[in-house]
Order: structure tokens, then sequence, then C-alpha cells
């Protein structure tokens, strides 16, 4: 009962307002009183229909909308008619169809048809910009005229889909005559005769989303349409409805390689003989199509015949065969899957997608020969190889329900350093990075010269990178015939550092397709980041090691890896705790990031020792972390002001959020004037918080800003609060 008598105030003054105040302020409380579903209020926002300000009538006619009351639809039929304003003709028509008033039907055919002359228009923005109101409304009408199923209107649509001159109508007047029943679908059947590909391909598209029997026939026609785009439209937009419908059986042998593969991916499995006849197709998309698809066939379709079929496609020439298959073979036949994939994952000689095939489809068996196997290749060359094999352990290992298991183990063997190099191969290893690092700072270097260099000096023995280069360097004789030194030109100085800034560019720098970082700091790395899957104390305790240590890129990826680990509440030992807080100092800012998260699922003196001191950092992002960390910590209870009042709009925010979190009574005069604060910046998002707090006692509080005349310049701030709290 109390909060009925809260709702009613809030409505009355909502209305109050509505009636008496500001343009700004009449707008703010018509969108809340339709927010806030008063329908009570309807007859204030029928009367707000004639407010002499346009967007207090648009923001009205809204609200209505809302509330969809039978005493609006007189007011607001005049309004379509006679009120210019395109928000409040539209918001008319939408009332005026959820309240099923078949009178408003006339008007608008009358609109599908034209600009009518007995309707009032913006007149001023039509001929100051150009922009005609009309051609939104128009949809508007149609879309309405298919709700109310006024198949009486079905040639009007359609001639307004034909007219030469009209806008673009297809998209939602094909939908709207779908919707009218038989005769609109027989209308819309009827554009599959058209000379044109879009309207056919269009209309193809939308009788296929229809399960109804009504429209076979259409489709029979549809399907057998000249134009390709037209057959694979049908396909596309019938499998979301009716995925056997025997009528895309065809599509399996059109014409069209495209369309059989599409049709064999999507279809193909309802089919398995048809399916199985695919493999031979010429096309070799097809052929992978049918592979993918066979792999969702049932058990007893699957012979030796078509297990040595696939096995053949695993080690075929085309990577996207093999891909196929492999990830066929191991759903459909996994023992004989694993006796071909670990052979063809080990071979170096082999595509790189082809291997990858084969990894995911051992993935997909799972079972400690499956880890083996990536164990073989977990250092592998290539990189793409060897971090997929780690993501795949890591799944492995996390679907085990036995700890310690085989591939976790590896992954905490890779993170510990078991595929580091022995220092001789180490070093090996960087005198061959150093040997194939390009010469990135010649120019620089010699741009320090106080002399003049030719260009011949810096010229390289390689493909000319601009068209200058190419003229000066390539082309024989081509510096004579232009009249240039037989030297060269003579660059000054500046034109050297002119050089070297372009060289430093980012548009000017080459992407490496592969990471500079050395082969094993690579697997420790990625190791570190995959660990983070697993809530084992023995992969934490691995991962706090890693934090601190001097490999930069391993410290990040383990110190993540804690942060989502920590936000699935799991617990950290002190030990563990320890080694985070020490680290905290760190200088990089992801790093300290991380291990701030981290350290959010840790309840301790300790930790809300050190979070305190961040509360206090110069970097605002660090100060936002921690006090995300310190959420119903008493330490940030005592600097509450102060971080209420941070420069930095989302750092004031989350120290609302965690005040907020809490729910407790004495932070609401703490809330209520934050939501004041900052001009009001914040005042929606804590209105939404103190719905939490105590929305009684925070409707009190809005209402009285409301009731004070000496506080207008808040009032904005007053009113949608007050609709966030009510909503």
């Amino acid at each position: 009962m109390q909060a009925d008598l809260a709702f009613g105030a809030v409505c009355i003054s909502l209305e109050t307002v509505l009636a008496e105040g500001a343009d700004i302020h009449r707008c703010l409380a018509a969108k809340a009183l339709g927010q806030i579903r008063a329908t009570k209020s309807v007859p204030s926002l029928i009367k707000a229909l004639l407010d002499e300000d346009e967007d207090v009538r648009s923001d009205a006619a809204d609200a209505l909308s809302k509330l969809v009351d039978p005493a609006s639809g007189q007011q607001l039929m005049e309004n379509l008619l006679g009120d210019p304003c395109t928000e409040v003709k539209l918001s008319a028509i939408a009332t005026l169809v959820k309240l099923g008033d078949r009178s408003i039907v006339p008007w608008l055919q009358r609109i599908v048809k034209g600009r009518d002359p007995e309707i009032a228009w913006d007149e001023e923005e039509f001929y100051s910009s150009g922009w005609d109101d009309w051609v939104e409304v128009q949809v508007g009408a149609i879309v309405a005229l298919a709700e109310l199923n006024a198949v009486e209107s079905i040639p009007d649509i359609v001639a307004a889909i034909c007219h030469d001159d009209a806008q673009d109508l297809t998209a939602v007047a094909f939908k709207s005559l779908a919707a009218m029943g038989s005769e609109g679908l027989k209308a819309l059947a009827e554009f599959l005769d058209v000379d044109d590909t879009r309207l056919r391909r269009r209309a193809a598209a939308v009788l296929a989303s229809i399960d109804s029997e009504e429209v076979s026939e259409a489709l029979r026609r549809a399907i057998t349409d000249p134009s390709s785009e037209v057959r694979s439209a049908v396909l596309k937009a019938r499998v979301n409805v009716v995925p056997d419908d025997p009528l895309l059986v065809e599509l399996l042998k059109d014409v069209e390689a495209g369309i059989r593969a599409d049709a064999a991916f999507l279809i193909g499995s309802y089919y398995p003989d048809l399916l199985r006849d695919l493999l031979d197709d010429p096309s070799e998309i097809v052929r992978t199509q049918a592979i993918k698809a066979i792999a969702s066939i049932d058990a007893d379709q699957v012979d030796d015949v078509l297990v040595d079929q696939l096995s053949a496609e695993v080690i075929s020439t085309s990577p996207g065969l093999s891909v196929a298959a492999s990830s066929t073979l191991a759903v459909i036949a996994p023992h004989s899957a694993l006796e071909i994939l670990p052979d063809l994952l080990d071979d170096v000689s082999q595509p790189v997608a082809a291997r990858l095939g084969a990894l995911k489809g051992l993935t997909t068996i799972g079972g400690d020969e499956v880890v083996t196997a990536l164990l073989e290749v977990i250092d592998d060359e290539q990189r793409q190889v060897r971090l997929e094999a780690m993501s795949a352990l890591a799944n492995l290992a996390g679907a085990d329900d036995v700890w310690p298991n085989m591939a976790g183990s590896a992954l905490l063997e890779a993170l510990g350093g078991s595929y580091d190099p022995d220092e001789d191969q180490h070093e090996a290893d960087l005198k061959s990075d150093e040997q194939s690092e390009p010469e990135t700072e010649e120019i620089e270097n010699k741009a320090d010269s106080e002399e003049s260099v030719p260009v011949e000096v810096i010229a390289k023995e390689e493909f000319p990178i601009s068209t200058l280069d190419s003229i000066l360097n390539e082309a024989p004789g081509m510096a004579p015939a232009v009249g240039l030194p037989e030297k060269g030109i003579e660059l000054s100085k500046t034109d050297m550092e002119r050089l070297a800034i372009a060289k430093r560019a980012i548009g000017k720098k080459k992407v490496r397709i592969e990471s500079k970082v050395t082969r094993h700091d690579d697997i420790r790395q990625f190791a570190a980041r995959v660990l983070g899957d697993l809530d084992q104390d023995e992969v934490i305790k691995a991962l706090a090691v890693s934090i601190a240590t001097d490999d930069i890129e391993s410290r990040l990826a383990a110190a993540d890896s804690l942060a989502r680990i920590s936000a699935r509440n799991v617990h950290f030992s002190s030990d563990v705790i320890k080694t985070i807080c020490d680290n905290l100092s760190t200088d990089n800012l992801s790093l300290k990031l991380s291990l701030i998260r981290a350290l959010s699922g840790c309840d301790s003196d300790e930790v809300a020792v050190q979070l305190e001191v961040l509360l206090d950092d110069e970097d605002s992002s660090v100060r936002a972390e921690a006090i995300r960390a310190l959420s119903g910590s008493s330490k940030l209870e005592e600097k509450a002001e102060l971080l209420l009042s941070d420069p930095e709009p989302f750092v004031r925010m989350n120290a609302a959020e965690a005040i907020a979190r809490d729910a407790e009574p004495e932070h609401f005069e703490r809330l209520m004037d934050f939501s004041f604060s900052f001009e009001g910046y914040h005042g929606r998002r804590t209105a939404a918080l103190l719905r939490k707090v105590d929305k009684e006692r925070s409707n009190t509080a809005f209402l009285s800003v409301l009731d004070d005349p000496d506080k207008k310049r808040i009032w904005s701030i007053a009113i949608e609060a007050l609709e966030e709290l009510n909503q």
C-alpha cells in the first residue's frame, strides 16, 4: 500500500511538471510517465498532445504508445492527420494499431499511395532540406496495415513497391505481405515472375522463411529460377524453418557448384546416400562440404567404405579436404582416426592447415593417446601448431576429472622451462635472429652525420620501395635522361632526418607474421596463458612463480591467468598472495592491473593494505581496479568521499557501485549527493544503485527536489532519477 502511494506521488509530481514545467522538463516528464507505465496519467499525456512544443508532443505520443489506453485513440487520430511532426505520426500509428482501431486503415492506405494533401506534413522541413517525412510514415503505414491484416490494402502496397520513383520498400513490404495470409502470399509469389533478379531473390527468401504448405508451389518455381542468387536465397532461408523440406533435395544436384556445396553442408545429413555421391563431385568445395556434413549422419550409415574414403582424403594434397576429412573421421570413426592423424600432425612436410586439421580432430577424440601425440608437437617449429597444441592440452586437462593428469602436467613442465634449449643452442638461435633482422637503423645513424650522403650509399639490392626508387635504381640510363648527376643526388642532413622519420612512421613498417620471441620463450608464455583455465593449487603456485621471472611476457600471461582464476572465486594460498603483492610495485601498467584483479578475490588484511595504497595511484585505471578489488572493505569506506570526487568519471562510478554493493542504509545520503554532483553526470546510473539501497526513501528525496522551485536547475536530474527508480 505504501509503495502504491509513493508511486502515485511520483506520477502526480511528473504530471505537474508536464503541465507547467519548461519545455525540456516537460519532455523528460512525458518520457518518464511512459517508462514507468503511469496508466493513471493518460489524461495528462493526451493533453500534452496539444503542447506548443513538437518535442513534447512527440514524447507524449511515444509514452501513450507504451500505455495503450483506448481513451487516447481519438486525439491520436487527430494528431496523425493534423500534426506535422513525423515522430508524433509514427507513435500515433503504433498506438492505434495496438488498440486495433481499424478506422485508421483508409488513412494508412492513402499514406501508402503518396503524400496525401489532406494530411498535415512538415512543409518547412521539406522545402528547407529536401527531406520528405512521408517516406518514413509510408513505411510505418505498411507495417501497420500488415498488423491489422488489412488485406484490402494489398494492391496499394504492391503498387508502392513497383513505383519507379519510390524508395526501396521490399525489406518491409515483402514481410508485410507475407503476414497478411493467403492473399498476401499470393501477391508476394507474383514477384517471382518479374524480370528483376533482386526482387525475385528477396521475394523467394521471404516465402522460403514461411512454414506453410501454401508456399510450396511458389518455392517449386523459385528452386528452378534461372538465377543462382534466387535458388541460393531459397536454400538459406528454408533451412532455418524446414531443413528437411523435400523440395530442397534438387539443390544437391544444382548446376552451380556453390549451391551444391551449400546444400551438402546445410541439408546433406538428411540424405546420406546423396551426400555420399557428392564425395565424387568434380568440385573440390562440394566434396569438402559433403565431408563436413557426413559428421552429422547417423552411426548406422557409416561403413568401412566410407571410412576408407575419408581416410584417403585425410592425406589429400588439398588442405581443405584434409582438414574436413580429419574432423569428420574423428567423429564417425575415432579408432581409424587415431591410426592416421598422429602421423599427419607430426609430419612437418605437410601444409600447416592440414596438420592443424589433424590436431583439431585428435582433440575431439581425447584420451592419453591423443595427449601423447600433442606432446610431440608442443615445441613444433610452426608457431600456430604449437600454440594450438597447448590450447588443446589445456582443454583436455580441464575436461579430465582426475588431477594431476598428463595434459596438465605437460603444460606445467612447459611453463617451468622444460623445453628450453641448452646454452649453445640458445646462442645459435640468438645469432640467427640477429642475422635475419633488417638494417632498420641505417638511415637514422647516417642522419647524425654533418655531411651530405649520396643516394647510392643507402641504396639496397632489393625490390624498389617507391616509384622514385624504381626510376633511379631500376631503369637503366634513366638518371642521365632526366639530367641527374652521375654520382647521384646529394642529400643534406635535413633530407636524411626526414628519411629517418619516414622509416619510423607506422605506415612504413612491415608487420611480422611470426613472433620475434624465441621458440622456448613462446612456449613458456603461452603455457602461462592457457593454464588460466585450470583451477588447481599446483597451477596457481606455478603461475605465481612466473610473475616474478625476468620475462615480461611470461609475467603478463601468468598475471592474466591468475586474474581469470580469481574471478572464479578460487582460493589463493598466503604464499601466492604474498608473491602477487610483492610484484605490485611494477612499472608495467598491464601487469599491475592484472595483479590487482588477481587480488580482488582475496579477503585478507594484508591485501587490503596493499590495495589501499593504490587508491592514490596517479593512473586512473589503477585506481579504478583497486576500487573494484576493495569493494566491501572498510578501507574503501574511509576514502569514499575522495573517490566520489575523482577527476575521472569511471573511477567515480566504480566507487559509487562499490559503495552501493553493500546496500547499507548509511550509504544513502552519500549516494544521493553523488547523483547531483558533476552536473548530474552520474544521476541516472546512481538512481539505479539507490533503487537497491532504499527505493522509497530515494523517491521521497527526488520528489522533494521537484517540489522546490529554487532547484529547477537540477529538476532534469531528479526527473530522470525518478524514471530510473520506478521503471
